[in-house]
């Protein structure tokens, strides 16, 4: 009997257990069979949106060319040795930054050795023309006192004096002597002298420097470069096709693109070649200015065409199928439009209407038909 009430009891246990697992699981099924059916959406209400808008001028609009280069001194020379010797030292020395007046001296070459050698022609010269004196007195008593008065004149020290004016026959008879062919060899050398001094061929400043005192020189070796400071010039590169727009003497805005300092130059040479590879053409603008330094990094804005009667807007606004959204009846319409010609930010448009009414910002979400709250765009907010 005792067996018979534990049997019983076990069994109420289990079913206890059994019917409270039977109600859980029915309640976490009817709560996911709730919540997978979604509440019922609210009716989207029909809002409309604020657009900023601009009234359509037209309008004159002069397309610049922003073009980069680098600048350059106008005035440029390389110093360049014609003869051989070492390098002398002399104040100022031949270092960079170096200022100079026209004609002082850069640099020296020591010309000793043919110094002497130009000397030596000279002295030989004199001995020939005063060999030739006992003939000429007695032949061309004249011509005598004009070469004896060329004589006293004649130093070893200093440059030949020009031969003094010859009638024909004394000239024959000079030049049989072997004098005139002397005078010019020895002129020649005289000349090469010059060459052992280089002297500055307008005021500036030496920018670079190959060489120091000191140096052995060759003949056709750079020694450095000498610039007139102020003066510079601008060469950029241009498509062909806007060539023919442009013209000698054009004013153009130019920018230092570090310092964003605004310089004034004018188009001063426009290159007949054309680059085969960039098929663009050299500009050169011309710029004087004392704050400008060579090598400075400048973009150009160079005037090339005007168009009349065209509208400029954002390019942002411009579509892939070159459509913009016109304002008709606070409705958005695509309207196709014919772009002339581009810039960074801007697109320049033909055949808009005066007056008519378009969108003025980029507008996310917009189509055609849209209806909107237009708002005139005031352009200093």
């Amino acid at each position: 009997m005792f067996k018979n009430t534990s049997f019983k009891s076990l069994r109420k246990l289990i079913l206890f257990f059994l019917g409270f697992g039977i109600v859980a699981l029915s309640y976490q099924l009817s709560k996911k069979i709730i919540d997978s059916n979604p509440p019922p959406r609210k009716k989207a209400e029909n809002t409309i949106k604020e657009v900023y808008t601009i009234k359509v001028k037209n309008g004159p609009y002069q397309a610049q060319i922003p073009s980069k280069g680098v600048l350059q001194a106008y005035k440029r020379v390389k110093i360049t040795a014609r003869v051989r010797g070492v390098m002398q030292t002399i104040t100022p020395l031949f270092k960079t930054g170096q200022e100079y007046r026209f004609g002082q001296i850069l640099t020296k070459i020591e010309p000793s050795e043919f110094r002497a050698n130009v000397i030596s022609q000279r002295a030989a010269l004199y001995n020939l023309i005063t060999s030739i004196l006992p003939d000429l007195q007695l032949d061309f008593p004249n011509a005598y006192n004009q070469w004896n008065k060329y004589l006293k004149g004649f130093d070893l020290e200093k440059p030949v004096p020009k031969l003094p004016v010859m009638e024909e026959k004394v000239r024959l008879f000079v030049s049989g002597r072997g004098i005139i062919s002397s005078y010019y060899s020895l002129q020649n050398l005289e000349n090469t002298l010059t060459f052992y001094e280089i002297r500055a061929p307008f005021n500036g400043v030496l920018v670079s420097t190959n060489v120091t005192e000191g140096s052995l020189i060759s003949p056709g070796q750079e020694l450095g470069e000498f610039i007139a400071p102020g003066d510079y010039e601008l060469m950029v590169a241009l498509p062909k096709s806007y060539v023919s727009k442009i013209t000698k003497g054009a004013s153009v805005k130019v920018k230092s693109i570090d310092t964003d300092q605004i310089f004034t130059g004018i188009v001063s040479r426009i290159n007949a070649k054309v680059n085969i590879k960039t098929q663009s053409v050299e500009v050169y603008i011309r710029m004087s200015d004392a704050r400008l330094k060579e090598g400075m990094y400048m973009e150009a804005d160079i005037n090339a065409i005007e168009f009349s009667s065209v509208f400029a807007l954002d390019r942002g606004l411009l579509n892939g199928s070159k459509q913009i959204f016109i304002v008709k009846d606070n409705k958005l319409i695509l309207r196709k439009v014919s772009p002339i010609h581009f810039t960074e930010t801007l697109a320049i448009i033909n055949g808009l209407d005066d007056g008519e009414e378009i969108v003025a910002q980029p507008l996310i979400g917009a189509y055609s038909g849209m209806e909107i709250n237009p708002i005139p765009f005031n352009k200093s907010k």
